[in-house]
Parts: structure tokens; C-alpha cells; sequence
């Protein structure tokens, strides 16, 4: 990618993001695969140095997002859930606000009734428990529309609902495996029909088809932000939102209002700009960084564009705010 030029003007706002932390007090393990060390503790250090670096940027930040999977799933297995997210949760501390997505390994630690109760709810949900999505203003006439993409899961809720029901049956047109997370017999982007993803549920569509609209309607541009990736060019096959085909729709729909969707979950990153001119940006995760590079980015917005500032594995994006 090439070399995009410091900016010499002064930002209208900065916002910082962060993603796939996964921190556990644990030595060193292979991801699944085997393919990637995931480095526990290391990935407190490092979030230490990306709240240091937010701190002492010439540009104050105005909040931080974290995209999902601030701790591991390991969390749970070593009856260190409630410690371990106190201990990650403390670095942020200093930071001014900041807002939480929920990634699948949320759901290995606490059911979504706990999350809703935790720190890690960062929305209004009154209307639309226990889902967990919302807006953020970042700045007049341009804003976040953050999704939550375990709503249709069978993570973190009761199998004896209708929404279980619903992701189960939605699982089972594709995989009948016994073990829900096999991908045998799954080929191409069907591999996405697994139990560590999710989709959105008709209700979240809709709303976000809404908030969409509204946009439209008050010349606002969107920024969207989910923990799974919906295009499947930006990210492994194996990583995409069960229904990202309804999703994309959407986004192409209002093509005029979406600028980029930014997400998690794929650990190795990933980019595509499609044929609506929407980038779709995919941020590499901390746990699997070597020691001494980071992964994390700043948010700056300017009057006709933002970049998005990469450190250590994260490149440097520049979004235009007005399509031509």
C-alpha cells in the first residue's frame, strides 16, 4: 500500500481502535490451527503501550472502540474470567471513554445477560435487549453505526429459546456436523457456518436500514463496525458474518452514506475497496503480535477526508467523506 503523507492540519476529533486483545493470564499456546502463536500476556503489554501512545498523542483522543475479544476464551476454563477482564480493563482507565463490541470469545466467558450487566455494555439497550448495538457521534454529520454480530448466535444464550432455535436452524441448513464448529463437509464461503460466527437478526436489519436512512435523509456519513467481517474478500472465508450477503446489500443500498466497515475476528487482517467505493477494513489482532509490534490505529477526521492511522501491523488508510 503506499505511504500516505502526515497530515499537517489539526483533526476535528481523533478516535482510537483496538481489537482481538485476547488477554489471559496464561503462557503462550497455538491458535486452533496451529498456524499463529497467541501471545496472552504479552497482549497486556501491549495494550499498555497503545493507551500510552493515546495519551501522550499531540491529538487528544475523544474515545476508543474496541472491536471485540478482549479476553480469551482460555478465560473461562482457568476460573479467571473476572480477574483477567478487571486487569485488561484497567489500562484503559486513563483513556476518556470508551465503547466495547462483543466478539465470540465474550461469549466463552459470560452469558449475554452478564455482558449487559458488565462494563463491557456500552450501549442503550433498554429497547432491544438483550442485543447490544447503538450509534456514536463522532462529529457533526458523521457518526458509527456499531453492530452487534452474535445477535443471531448460539453463543452466551439459553438453548431453550426461540432465538437459539432460530441460529441453530440457520446453522443446520449447512453444517450437520456434530461438532458445530467442524467445518467437514463445508466448502468455499459456506466454511462461515460455524458456532465461533454469527449473523444479524431481522430486527438488527432492520434498524440498521433505519438508521441508514437517517443518514440519508440529514446528509450524515457512516462509519459501520461489527466484530466480524461481512465482505469476504477482506477476510478468511472461515471468518465471515453468517449473513453478510444481507449486510452488503444494505451497505450498496446506501452506498452514497457508508464510507467503510471496520472489523475484527480474522486475525491476519485484511482489506478490499469494492465496487461501491466502501472500504472494507479488517484490523489485525494483538494477541498474535510479535513482542515488540503493536496493532492498533487512530482515527483522525478532517473537513473533506479522515485517516485511519496504523500502528506496528496496521496499515494507513485515508477515506474520502464526500463520494464523487
Amino acid at each position: 500500500m503506499a505511504t500516505i503523507a502526515i497530515e499537517k492540519d489539526q483533526p476535528i476529533v481523533s478516535f482510537g481502535l483496538i481489537t482481538d486483545i485476547h488477554y489471559a493470564d496464561l503462557e503462550d499456546r497455538w491458535n486452533y490451527s496451529r498456524t499463529f502463536l497467541r501471545r496472552y500476556r504479552n497482549s497486556l503489554k501491549l495494550v499498555r503501550e497503545a493507551c500510552q501512545h493515546w495519551l501522550n498523542a499531540k491529538h487528544s483522543l475523544a474515545f476508543v472502540v474496541q472491536l471485540g475479544d478482549l479476553i480469551d476464551g482460555f478465560c473461562a476454563s482457568n476460573n479467571s474470567t473476572e480477574n483477567d477482564l478487571r486487569t485488561i480493563l484497567k489500562e484503559f482507565e486513563k483513556l476518556p471513554r470508551v465503547y466495547h463490541l462483543w466478539g465470540n470469545h465474550e461469549f466463552y466467558n459470560l452469558t449475554r445477560n452478564q455482558l449487559l450487566a458488565s462494563p463491557l455494555c456500552s450501549f442503550d439497550t433498554k429497547e432491544i435487549s438483550p442485543s447490544h448495538y447503538g450509534t456514536i457521534e463522532i462529529c457533526p454529520n458523521l457518526r458509527i453505526i456499531a453492530l452487534d454480530t452474535y445477535d443471531l448466535s448460539l453463543l452466551g444464550i439459553d438453548e431453550n429459546t426461540e432465538r437459539y432455535d432460530q441460529a441453530m436452524s440457520t446453522l443446520r441448513k449447512y453444517n450437520q456436523n456434530d461438532n458445530v464448529n467442524d467445518r467437514t463437509g463445508l466448502d468455499g464461503y459456506q466454511q462461515r457456518f460455524i458456532q465461533l460466527n454469527g449473523g444479524l437478526t431481522q430486527k438488527q436489519l432492520t434498524w440498521l436500514r433505519d438508521q441508514l436512512l437517517h443518514a440519508r435523509n440529514h446528509h450524515d456519513k457512516v462509519l459501520i463496525f461489527g466484530h466480524i467481517p461481512v465482505h469476504p474478500i477482506a477476510a478468511d472465508e472461515i471468518a465471515l458474518l453468517w449473513n453478510y450477503e444481507n449486510v452488503l446489500d444494505l451497505l450498496w443500498e446506501f452506498d452514497d452514506v457508508v464510507l467503510a466497515y471496520l472489523a475484527g475476528h480474522c486475525h491476519e487482517g485484511g482489506y478490499y475497496y469494492d465496487e461501491k467505493r466502501i472500504h472494507h477494513i479488517t484490523l489485525q489482532a494483538i494477541v498474535e503480535c510479535e513482542p515488540d509490534i503493536n496493532a492498533f490505529a487512530t482515527v483522525h477526521v478532517y473537513n473533506q477526508h479522515l485517516v485511519i492511522e496504523g500502528i506496528g501491523r496496521i496499515n494507513t488508510y485515508r477515506i474520502e467523506l464526500l463520494k464523487n
